[in-house]
């Protein structure tokens, strides 16, 4: 393609995001949103072109609401009156470079194919899709999904998933979560937002990992095979390999368990929380040390509690509100 065809492709996507997010603003119906979704899932260029426009547009809506400048007194100056880029639209060009990164998933907000689930505090539940695959919801999770014709695409908002994929090589199985862009064509793994990172377990087949949706897609993106995990998160990705013990631990929940093997206090109670109202608090920073054992199914905190009594110097004290605290026993 010579410089001249690639810079009128260009324009022609630049025009045809620019009439799109008009048409967006002006009310588009179902249909016309979910081929906006479409046209800007087919090509990554789109989506960037899109995000772009729609950064422009705000910008612009923004200045036409701001009440009109107070011209100050003309001075004499040396300076150049050459134009200047504001700093608004410095923040503009900012977020566009931010939307750009997450490249087609914006698509998620005009799709009108997608479907939301979700599980309360303490709740699991499955999912099975159209094509067969199964999402296990853990607690206080949610998961968008869209089924498309030539994608299956997830979103895991919050909280933590196991995804069985129907193989199916003509329709990638694609979830974003956090910072992670994970894709699968007919495999099984486990996928955890934690505070800053994306925590994936694969437990059979491969997944490709990336945080750019368009670099997911490449034959050179690093693969997780089954039998081994990765950590994503701050423009990194740690690849992890992974015992029979840890994938155990990491998926037990499937099955409502809680495995511990070695972890600190501190990390079993974080676990317990997760199916919990009334936290459980460890009120003595020389306790979150401690190493701790056993399997427990997520509703046994007091279960654990009372193991951790009879093996360490704890009293845990209950609350009125339910929750427990937990000190040095002198």
């Amino acid at each position: 393609m010579t410089a001249t065809n690639a810079a009128l492709e260009r324009q022609a996507i630049d025009d045809q995001a620019s009439a799109f997010v008009v048409r967006l603003q002006e009310g588009a119906s179902a249909s016309e949103r979910q081929a906006i979704a479409d046209w800007i899932e087919a090509d990554p260029r789109h989506a960037v072109a899109f995000a772009r426009m729609e950064v422009a547009w705000e910008v612009g809506d923004r200045l036409r609401a701001s009440p009109p400048p107070i011209e100050a007194p003309e001075a004499a100056t040396d300076v150049d009156d050459k134009p200047r880029v504001s700093r608004r639209a410095l923040v503009g060009a900012g977020l566009a470079a931010s939307i750009a990164t997450v490249g087609a998933t914006v698509a998620w907000r005009y799709a009108s194919d997608v479907d939301l689930h979700h599980t309360r505090l303490g709740e699991r539940r499955i999912i099975t899709l159209a094509d067969g695959s199964r999402i296990h919801l853990n607690t206080a999770s949610a998961v968008e999904v869209a089924m498309r014709k030539r994608s299956r695409r997830i979103r895991l908002i919050k909280g933590e998933a196991l995804f069985e994929v129907a193989h199916d090589p003509s329709r990638p199985f694609l979830v974003d979560a956090g910072a992670a862009r994970l894709r699968a064509v007919g495999t099984a793994f486990n996928v955890r937002i934690r505070d800053t990172v994306v925590e994936l377990t694969v437990t059979e087949g491969v997944v490709a990992v990336a945080e750019d949706a368009a670099d997911v897609h490449r034959p050179d993106a690093p693969k997780i095979v089954a039998g081994g995990g990765a950590v994503i998160g701050s423009g990194a990705m740690a690849p992890t390999a992974l015992n029979a013990t840890v994938l155990r631990q990491r998926t037990a929940w499937q099955d409502g368990v809680i495995e511990l093997d070695g972890e600190t206090l501190a990390q079993a109670v974080e676990e317990f929380n997760r199916y919990r109202k009334a936290p459980i608090i460890v009120g003595d920073p020389r306790l979150a040390n401690l190493r701790v054992g056993g399997r427990f199914e997520v509703d046994e905190a007091e279960k654990f509690l009372t193991a951790v009594e009879g093996s360490f110097p704890v009293s845990a004290i209950a609350a009125a509100d339910g929750s427990i605290l937990l000190v040095s026993r002198s």
